[in-house]
């Protein structure tokens, strides 16, 4: 019954990670309503209470066996420190409705990863990590394929998203693909397979045109190469490969015209050498988030030690949110928040150097995918994968810690 559970759990955490705000509202042939009771994400996190109850029999039946999960208390505690506290501060928000639109959905993030944990207890850390990324990578392959067919359909002339989800978003899933790739070529090899997905994701990310989305996969990729410890060998075939499988993409098929479109208006013109403002001078063109970065700046100096409470940004008709994680968490937590953030990246870390020799390079690496991505796409729920990938790297390399009396 342990392969049906690790399954499940990484058929859940995948979905939840992809399937975001999405309801089946939508699927109604008139205006939809938002109904949180028809949001796909309600039930996904049901879901995972289940699993998480089941971690919990298994845990008081027996003890941890070497290679299987455990949950790690330090990054656990922090995580519900941060959510507890950011869900408190809905107590002096400036608008209840807000406020509790955003707190629910908070709820669900802190419920899932750490239900995540609980879940995955007494699992073999490897075939958890094996069911979550082989989920993702089938998922993500298919929107890969929706997206080529749209833009090839478009002529190449759009930036390149698919079910109604922005280009920042799409080249997140684009990222993922590529390390779920790289995570399979590593443990398994099949260098002719994997490789070439993973470029495919990277080239993907690319045509998007998202310019944070790009470094965010760059750092991540180079995050996995960093912590699995790669060879030389395996990465002189990776280069190689990579290499091969981006000159054929872009020269024997019509996505090379539109990567050098979009290369040339998003990287180049946008990046390097934008003119469109009244400016004399040129400046990196920030699709107004600079406005926004202002905003939630000058938000989080006029509260700087609680925070304005929870969704106050939207609520005093800023914006719908400053596209930054840290600026949110100022702006709505104040200092007081950034500490409690920052005690859960600490936390992270500490997991990281603890179980270096066994973490997942691709876990981990995509956790930097998800971290960088976040300062520059997205609010607090956006970023949930962040904080699941966290607790999942930290329990799969836990399976590694010598094992201490009352250890979860």
């Amino acid at each position: 019954m342990s392969w049906i559970r690790c399954a499940g759990l990484g058929f859940i955490a995948a979905l939840y990670v992809l399937a975001g705000r999405w309801g089946f509202h939508r699927l109604a042939s008139t205006s939809p309503q938002p109904d949180p009771f028809l949001e796909l994400r309600l039930w996904i996190v049901m879901g995972g209470l289940v699993l998480a109850t089941m971690g919990l029999v298994h845990r008081a039946h027996r003890a941890t066996r070497p290679g299987e999960s455990r949950l790690d208390p330090r990054l656990s505690m922090a995580l519900l420190l941060f959510f507890g506290y950011l869900c408190v501060s809905a107590l002096w928000a400036p608008d209840v409705g807000f406020a509790l639109g955003k707190l629910y959905e908070l709820v669900l993030v802190v419920v899932m990863s750490v239900g995540f944990g609980l879940a995955a207890l007494r699992q073999r850390a490897e075939r958890v990590l094996d069911a979550f990324w082989a989920v993702v990578v089938a998922a993500t392959a298919l929107l890969a394929l929706t997206g080529v067919r749209q833009l090839l359909g478009d002529g190449g002339g759009a930036r390149l998203a698919v079910l109604g989800g922005g280009p920042n978003i799409f080249a997140r899933l684009m990222g993922l693909l590529a390390l779920g790739a790289l995570y399979f070529w590593y443990r398994r090899g099949q260098a002719w397979l994997w490789i070439p997905l993973a470029a495919t994701g990277v080239l993907l990310a690319l045509l998007t045109g998202s310019r944070g989305g790009t470094a965010a996969i760059i750092a991540g990729v180079a995050t996995f190469l960093v912590v699995a410890r790669v060879p030389l060998r395996r990465f002189v075939l990776l280069s190689v490969l990579a290499t091969a499988a981006f000159a054929v993409a872009t020269t024997l098929s019509p996505l090379g015209k539109a990567l050098n479109r979009s290369m040339e208006e998003r990287f180049l013109r946008l990046t390097l050498k934008y003119a469109g403002s009244s400016d004399s001078e040129s400046k990196v063109y920030l699709s107004g988030r600079e406005s926004l970065y202002a905003a939630a700046y000058e938000l989080g100096l006029d509260n700087p030690v609680a925070g304005a409470g929870l969704a106050a940004f939207p609520a005093l008709g800023l914006g719908v949110y400053p596209h930054n994680l840290f600026l949110e968490v100022f702006c709505e937590g104040g200092a007081l928040g950034l500490v409690l953030l920052a005690w859960v990246l600490l936390a992270f870390l500490r997991s990281v150097f603890r179980g270096w020799r066994d973490i997942d390079g691709a876990t981990v690496g995509a956790v930097v995918l998800m971290l960088l991505g976040s300062q520059s796409s997205g609010d607090l729920y956006d970023t949930r994968a962040l904080f699941l990938l966290m607790v999942m790297a930290a329990c799969t390399s836990s399976s590694a810690y010598p094992a201490v009396q009352g250890a979860t």
